[in-house]
């Protein structure tokens, strides 16, 4: 796309997540404050449209753009990472601008004690939380043994031992949060969320016209999955600015 084209059209995309209208050539001109003329302008926007990258409702309508020109246009304008997290502040953000999220919190919390409970049980204790397993000497031992380590490094331990059932429970300590659950039924219905769980970065769905972005942060603390569902005309760029970091972030955003 050639540099003037892919001017315009980012224009007309900024100025249309704004003000969530179809856009005239004269309109675009004065509410971006171009400095070119209407019919220059509208020259483009043909160009485009042959491209399919804007659309009219009617031939005498102002134009917004495609699903396409939005794929094309968040895959570059998005961030990559995000550094900074607060449930609460993701939460009033999101209704904010009508964004649903899904979230798993997965706490990295250190094994701090293992009991055996007479030769029946073993109960094992970490910072927050604590768990039961049938008793089972050579378990018992390996358990001891992994004391004062952090569960992220004891799921990686578990797996190898293919002790599933211990490590489905300490999974277990992963907290669920839907932000806008309402939202997400009601307007993003049957989305298939097996279907999210494979995402790694950022998916449209041009039947529903929708944008799904996934970020993951992790820490010694915690691994965290972020999974933001919204319309493609949604200003996810400003939604995001202060989870970035670095000059364009809220250095100072506290975690949740």
């Amino acid at each position: 796309m050639k540099n003037k084209v892919e001017f315009i059209l980012n224009e007309l995309i900024k100025t249309y997540i704004k003000i969530q209208e179809p856009i005239s050539s004269t309109a675009l001109k004065e509410l971006a404050h171009l400095n070119m003329s209407p019919s220059t302008i509208r020259g483009y926007f043909q160009n485009l449209e042959k491209m399919g990258m804007i659309e009219k409702e009617h031939f005498a309508s102002g134009s917004y753009p495609s699903v396409k020109a939005m794929e094309f246009y968040w895959k570059k304008r998005l961030p990559k990472k995000i550094k900074f997290f607060s449930v609460d502040w993701l939460e009033n953000e999101c209704k904010n601008y009508n964004v649903s999220a899904l979230v798993k919190i997965f706490e990295n919390q250190m094994l701090k004690e293992v009991y055996n409970v007479n030769n029946k049980f073993i109960v094992l204790e970490f910072n927050e939380d604590e768990t039961v397993i049938k008793y089972d000497e050579h378990i018992y031992n390996l358990l001891l043994s992994l004391k004062d380590l952090y569960s992220k490094d004891l799921v990686k331990i578990l797996n190898h031992y293919k002790l599933y059932g211990l490590l489905k429970k300490i999974k277990n300590f992963q907290k669920n949060y839907i932000i806008n659950q309402k939202l997400l039924y009601n307007k993003f219905n049957n989305i298939n969320f097996n279907t999210l769980k494979q995402i790694d970065d950022c998916v449209i769905n041009y039947d529903k016209k929708i944008l799904i972005k996934k970020y993951h942060l992790s820490d010694k603390d915690r691994e965290i999955d972020i999974c933001l569902i919204g319309s493609v005309y949604t200003d996810f760029e400003s939604l995001l600015e202060s989870m970035k970091g670095g000059e364009n972030g809220k250095t100072s955003q506290k975690k949740a």
